[in-house]
C-alpha cells in the first residue's frame, strides 16, 4: 500500500514540481518504507532550497540520529533553531532545542 501512495505523490509533484509539501511527504512515505538514507537525502535537498520549510529540521535530525549520524542530527537541530528564530516559530524553536539536548545527552 506504502508503495502506491508512494507512487500518487510522485504523480502529484510531477504535476506540482514546485510544491514543498509534496516533496515532505515523499519524504516522509520513504521513512515508513524504511528508506531511511533515500529519506534524509530529500530533506537536505529540500532544506538547501527552502531552508525555512520548518518541519524539516525536526524529521531530519531524528532520520540523521536513526542513521547512527548524531552530530549531524545535533547540527540540524541547531540549523533549524535558528530558523525558527527568522519565522518566529517558538513552539519548532523549542522542540528542536529539546531535541538537540536529548542527542546530546543533555536532557
Amino acid at each position: 500500500m506504502s508503495s502506491t501512495r508512494l507512487a500518487q505523490l510522485h504523480a502529484m509533484l510531477a504535476e506540482e514540481p514546485g510544491d514543498q509539501f509534496l516533496r515532505y511527504a515523499i519524504a516522509m512515505e520513504k521513512k515508513r518504507d524504511g528508506e531511511m538514507e533515500a529519506a534524509a537525502a530529500d530533506l537536505q535537498s529540500l532544506l538547501r532550497e527552502d531552508p525555512k520549510y520548518i518541519a524539516c529540521y525536526y524529521q531530519l535530525a531524528l532520520m540523521l540520529a536513526d542513521l547512527g549520524r548524531t552530530a549531524e542530527a545535533a547540527a540540524t537541530c541547531k540549523a533549524g533553531a535558528l530558523q525558527c528564530l527568522v519565522t518566529g516559530d517558538a513552539k519548532a524553536r523549542a522542540e528542536l532545542l529539546a531535541l538537540n539536548a536529548q542527542l546530546l545527552g543533555d536532557d
